[in-house]
């Protein structure tokens, strides 16, 4: 089983690297006062993740942002917490193909539309959302750093706090600086 799961994992990591490198996409630093829309990705299989999100994004929704959180459920079900609201929508393992791609109508709605931020709150281990941002017409996307991917503009290294609250923090942190 093991092996299936390392092969499923190398093809999707090769289709990856395939589909970055065609991504067109307008690139443009964006600071917080000019950007109009707000992009996040996250991993929402607890309850717990999903109301850890929810001041982050809030925090954008009081600057008037249009906000859209779009989850990844690593679960063959969504449960109760998993309904979609105004700015928070899911996909879960039935929307991801053979080697963890995903793609459904939700999705493709979120990766064609030209974000002026996008955020990924989650590390590089989590294959699908490193699709989405792969795919994202996003003019300005933040995620942590990895090693040998440029598939974002700002990244964010974390030494010894690797929370996802210390890297909503340093995002918080970094995009009020920008252009200032």
């Amino acid at each position: 089983m093991q092996f299936i799961e390392n092969t499923k994992k190398k093809i999707g990591q090769w289709v990856f690297q395939k589909e970055l490198k065609t991504n067109k996409r307008l690139k443009e630093v964006c600071n917080l006062d000019a950007a109009k829309s707000v992009g996040i990705l996250y991993d929402a299989t607890s309850e717990e993740q999903i109301k850890q999100v929810k001041p982050f994004v809030d925090y954008f929704s009081n600057l008037k942002k249009d906000v859209k959180a779009l989850g990844y459920v690593n679960a063959t079900q969504l449960s109760y917490c998993h309904i979609p609201k105004l700015q928070y929508d899911f996909f879960y393992q039935k929307d991801l193909n053979y080697y963890y791609k995903p793609h459904n109508y939700i999705i493709d709605n979120f990766v064609k539309k030209e974000y002026d931020i996008l955020i990924n709150l989650c590390d590089g281990s989590c294959i699908p959302i490193k699709y989405l941002v792969a795919s994202s017409l996003a003019h300005f996307k933040i995620g942590q750093h990895e090693n040998g991917y440029e598939i974002y503009d700002l990244m964010i290294a974390l030494k010894e706090d690797k929370s996802m609250n210390k890297l909503m923090y340093e995002i918080k942190h970094y995009i009020n600086l920008i252009n200032k």
